[in-house]
């Protein structure tokens, strides 16, 4: 499950008196369940209106109701949608063999490889398309089992946005074998 629509009551714990810059407050209760939109409450059942419905909302409580719902929309899309890579160097010239990622997978992930540039073919494990040999199997495994996974490279020039990217993975596959970054030009301490 999502978390889009939540709710906490937050308490107050200082003693009365004490300066604002001070204070501190501590989380009572999270909700989900019985929180609504304020709006639509027109479509609701009660003894007096049993026949409520949704046509009962006024428009411009309507329009905000839709506001809100939007706003769900895209924080879900969000949520689901593949990471975005795209500000890390293609590598690659294709995914041929990748299965279609799944529309809501149970985990995002990534298979992270590395390129040498200065080497024939990329490196001794490449195949012709600059994807290491295994990557497309091992990424088709995860596809499978209901997960995504995205192929990208490490570049060592542009090594604090892949972190800043892998960040927003929840699980990376390091495929790249000892010293084929400082083959690469980057610091494999790093």
């Amino acid at each position: 499950p999502i978390p889009l629509w939540w709710t906490t009551d937050f308490i107050l714990a200082s003693p009365v008196g004490t300066p604002v810059s001070e204070e501190k407050w501590i989380v009572g209760e999270f909700n989900c369940s019985c929180v609504g939109i304020s709006k639509c409450l027109p479509a609701y059942c009660k003894d007096d209106t049993p026949n409520a419905q949704f046509t009962d909302i006024p428009a411009a409580d309507l329009a905000e109701a839709t506001r809100y719902g939007d706003l769900m929309g895209d924080k879900a899309l969000a949520i689901l949608e593949p990471v975005n890579v795209s500000s890390l160097m293609k590598i690659a010239k294709d995914d041929l063999g990748l299965l279609p990622q799944p529309k809501c997978p149970k985990y995002k992930g990534a298979l992270a490889q590395i390129y040498v540039r200065s080497a024939p073919y990329g490196g001794s494990d490449k195949s012709s398309n600059g994807h290491r040999y295994d990557s497309i199997p091992f990424a088709n495994g995860m596809i499978s089992a209901g997960m995504s996974c995205q192929l990208i490279h490490y570049v060592h020039q542009q090594h604090s946005a892949f972190f800043e990217v892998c960040g927003r993975f929840d699980f990376i596959i390091v495929r790249c074998n000892p010293g084929q970054i400082k083959s690469d030009g980057g610091d494999q301490a790093k």
